[in-house]
């Protein structure tokens, strides 16, 4: 779709600290499932109460030779950069601690006042890596996936991978966990479980998520409080195991040799702690009079700090795997795992990985390699054979070979990695991009996708590239006869996938400024869980640095108005809207390239058009309107701030007025072309609670944006 006119004679056509009051967000996570499922709450209650008589009516606080139990480990490290992807070390230094923990091996037990080490003891319960995966092929116990998922991790991401739930425990490592989709409202979560009593009704969710910077002690985790523990707290909820304090002021956690707490504590207190702050619980062994069990594992106390379970909380957890999870401990089940105490390790296949130092590049630059196979620690005999489309060498045997890419294009890579017991491969398709700097389109440059030949048509060089790790992304559309790019996150195959769109380099030599990129969004939200998200950032050294310079959520990508389409999304000519990004710090240079990248989930179609890069003034657009005006938060408690740009210095009058037009401020203020921020503080002082308009006059042309103060 054209609807530009130039006014020149060039006419070219052709993307630490921690809140500690959240930090585990298994609670939350079934108490959300329950006000999903409504029928799936009572059914909890009701076996729960089931598996608390089991509990009271075993031998009380004794270990049994049949109580001893082997669980089968998985970990599913999620991981986008390379530190994420933490290494096997790592996760058999959080071995190592969970089964000290469980065992009353962890040589901090000294630390546990006497009145309670009494009451404390192992659990007979170990954990072992599995060395054999579902279809019994060997495996050290650990998968490793790449996906944007690994931030702000949900239950949805498991769908990523996951082991059958009655033969392993699944563990995901991730980078972060969003506190919002467990229905916390602030605060960070550094893991959560689900319970044991839902694994009939939710097998698909069951297992443990954590983040890399408390998986064990080593690695990412150094200089953390947690030291491992957080694991040990989880797998305490995955085997039922309630909160210390009951989830409640003085809350029963049903087991009766932990005193009553008042409330989860954090750091590391004093012993004696809280001395009656509780009363003792009905059938309650311990006293209440030497304060909280603060050391257990089961509290929200640093990591350092915690050192035991109780007699009665192993006896828990041995009830629910005697209840809930008995398949997974049976004699069969350690065999089909390789768990067994008779398992004979034996040297895997390797499975291929590998990281590149850039996937962009200009033609001469050189790419650097590094093998991260996996899968075959045991073995260092394995051979490798890279294979590189388009570089020099273009094929190798080294570990970390170095490439160099000479001519421009999009390149794929493969990796075979072979050993004693086979062979692991790998290929890359549209890895490495490389530009070629002399070549490119001089400014003003259209693009309006109206020709026959798509820009990513391969004839035609330099050419836009669209780079994504799943087929079902950016398309052009064709609708009611006009072309445009198009692409929906309710269609993703994986969530938090991105999706880029690369333009071709662009000569802003001999462009003047005031420079800008403008282009058309239509968008419509499909409903309340739509989190779509596009981002543009420049490069001018042919894609090896980015800049973000504009970047739009759901809410504010949406140019249809209120209210959601459920339905496919086709947008009405009024629905277009367009935006624009300041280019004048690019002036100058020769090679400038934009990218739009895309991510989502649950949204509607989002469509783009009309892609140009001009001098303001070229497409007779005003070089001195304000631009991109937004004020946030909204509502505030009066820390608000206005934002918008502007492509050419102005000056511009600020007047704040009440709802009854009074005017509270007013001033003249001169601003650069640039992001210029106004705070609202700043502005007037100290606003009461209500409603407010912040007006915005420019040489007659005036923007205006309202406002809610708060308490």
């Amino acid at each position: 779709m054209n609807k530009y006119i130039l006014f020149t004679l060039t006419l070219v056509l052709f993307m630490p600290n921690l809140k500690a009051q959240n930090w585990c967000g298994t609670k939350p996570l079934q108490k959300k499932s329950a006000e999903n499922n409504p029928e799936l709450k009572e059914e909890i209650e009701k076996k729960e109460h089931l598996f608390n008589l089991l509990q009271n009516n075993q031998s009380e606080n004794r270990l049994e030779k049949e109580d001893s139990f082997v669980i089968p480990v998985v970990f599913h490290i999620i991981y986008e950069n390379e530190s994420d992807n933490i290494s096997l070390e790592q996760i058999e230094d959080q071995m190592r601690i969970i089964n000290e923990d469980f065992a009353r091996l962890n040589p901090d037990t000294v630390n546990t006042p006497s009145v309670f080490a009494e009451y404390s003891g192992e659990t007979n319960i170990q954990f072992r890596l599995a060395k054999l995966d579902p279809e019994g092929r060997c495996t050290e116990g650990v998968t490793r996936t790449s996906s944007h998922s690994t931030y702000k991790a949900q239950n949805k991401d498991k769908q990523l991978i996951q082991w059958p739930p009655q033969n392993y425990l699944n563990i995901w490592v991730v980078n972060n966990i969003s506190a919002e989709v467990l229905g916390l409202e602030e605060g960070v979560v550094l893991g959560y479980a689900q319970f044991p009593n839902e694994l009939l009704t939710n097998p698909e969710t069951d297992g443990i998520v954590l983040r890399n910077d408390r998986c064990g002690s080593i690695g990412t985790a150094v200089g953390y409080q947690g030291v491992g523990r957080t694991l040990t707290h989880e797998i305490g909820h995955w085997l039922y195991l309630k909160h210390i304090w009951g989830d409640e002021a003085c809350g029963n956690d049903q087991v009766h040799d932990t005193p009553r707490a008042k409330d989860k504590n954090s750091g590391c207190p004093s012993f004696p702690w809280r001395v009656g702050g509780c009363d003792k619980s009905p059938g309650q062994e311990i006293t209440q009079d030497k304060g909280e069990m603060y050391m257990n594992y089961m509290d929200y106390s640093d990591g350092s700090c915690q050192n035991m379970f109780s007699l009665g909380q192993g006896a828990r957890m041995r009830s629910s795997i005697k209840v809930y999870r008995e398949n997974l401990v049976s004699k069969e089940n350690l065999v089909k795992t390789g768990t067994n105490d008779n398992y004979a390790n034996v040297v895997c296949a390797p499975i291929s990985e590998f990281y590149v130092s850039n996937h962009f590049g200009c033609t001469g630059d050189e790419i650097q390699y590094t093998n991260k196979s996996y899968n075959n620690k045991t073995d260092s005999t394995h051979i490798l054979e890279w294979s590189f489309e388009g570089g020099n060498p273009s094929s190798s045997s080294e570990q970390n070979p170095a490439v160099v890419y000479n001519e421009y294009g999009v390149f794929k890579t493969t990796l075979k990695v072979s050993n004693q017991a086979g062979q692991g491969l790998i290929t890359k398709e549209k890895l490495i991009y490389i530009s070629d700097e002399g070549l490119g389109f001089p400014a003003p440059y259209i693009e309006d996708f109206d020709a026959a030949n798509t820009p990513f048509d391969a004839n035609i060089q330099p050419r836009w590239a669209i780079r994504a790790t799943e087929d079902v992304t950016w398309v052009m559309d064709t609708t009611n006869g006009n072309r445009a790019l198009k692409i929906k996150s309710k269609s993703f195959e994986k969530r938090g996938q991105k999706h880029s769109i690369l333009t071709p380099n662009i000569n802003l030599s001999d462009t003047q400024t005031p420079i800008a990129a403008y282009f058309d969004i239509a968008h419509a939200k499909r409903n309340g869980n739509s989190d779509d998200l596009l981002k543009v950032s420049v490069s001018d050294d042919c894609g090896k640095t980015w800049t973000t310079k504009w970047s739009k959520d759901t809410e504010e990508l949406s140019t249809f108005g209120t209210g959601n389409v459920y339905v496919n999304y086709i947008p009405a000519p009024e629905d277009w809207k367009q935006f624009s990004i300041n280019l004048n710090s690019f002036q100058g240079k020769s090679n400038v390239k934009l990218k739009f990248e895309f991510s989502g989930d649950e949204g509607n179609w989002l469509y783009l058009d009309n892609f140009v890069v001009c001098n303001s003034n070229e497409l007779g657009l005003q070089s001195n309107r304000i631009y991109d005006l937004k004020l946030y938060p909204n509502p505030s408690k009066g820390d608000a701030t206005l934002e918008f740009e502007l492509f050419e210095k102005a000056e511009i009058v600020l007047s704040l007025t009440n709802i009854y037009g009074a005017v509270l401020a007013q001033e003249t203020r001169s601003f650069e072309a640039e992001l210029n921020r106004v705070s609202m503080d700043d502005l007037y002082g100290r606003l009461s609670p209500g409603a407010y308009f912040i007006q915005l006059n420019q040489q007659g042309v005036k923007h205006t944006e309202k406002f809610i103060i708060i308490k």
